[in-house]
């Protein structure tokens, strides 16, 4: 976390217990997508920052009370393209237990889609 919070001049403390959650940043996610892709990451790495993404997606969502933007794409096909590296992600912000709305993540409904689109 350390290195990657460098790398993307993020405000690391350290003391942070949700990483992906406090350094999300709805205004960087077009940064952060580049920086997955332009990036040699190693799988860890690649999970990290896909955890930012989308938490920085989320608070996107939450923020401007959309259902979806342009990035979404971009987003799917990352994690499509790699799902067995992001299953936990992937099955974290899916919520497959809930199906009450008010107990779903704002992105949950996308993520939902990633198992069942081709």
């Amino acid at each position: 976390m350390e290195q990657l919070s460098k790398e993307l001049s993020l405000p690391y403390t350290g003391t942070e217990q949700d990483w992906d959650i406090e350094m999300a940043d709805s205004n960087r996610i077009d940064e952060f997508i580049k920086f997955y892709n332009e990036s040699n990451l190693c799988d860890d790495k690649k999970v990290a920052v896909m955890a930012l993404i989308l938490s920085s997606y989320d608070d996107l969502l939450n923020e401007n009370n959309l259902e979806i933007d342009k990035r979404w794409n971009g987003i799917r096909l990352i994690l499509k393209s790699e799902k067995l590296i992001f299953n936990d992600l992937i099955e974290y912000w899916s919520l497959n237990d809930k199906k009450d709305i008010i107990d779903l993540f704002k992105i949950t409904p996308l993520v939902r889609t990633i198992n069942t689109l081709e």
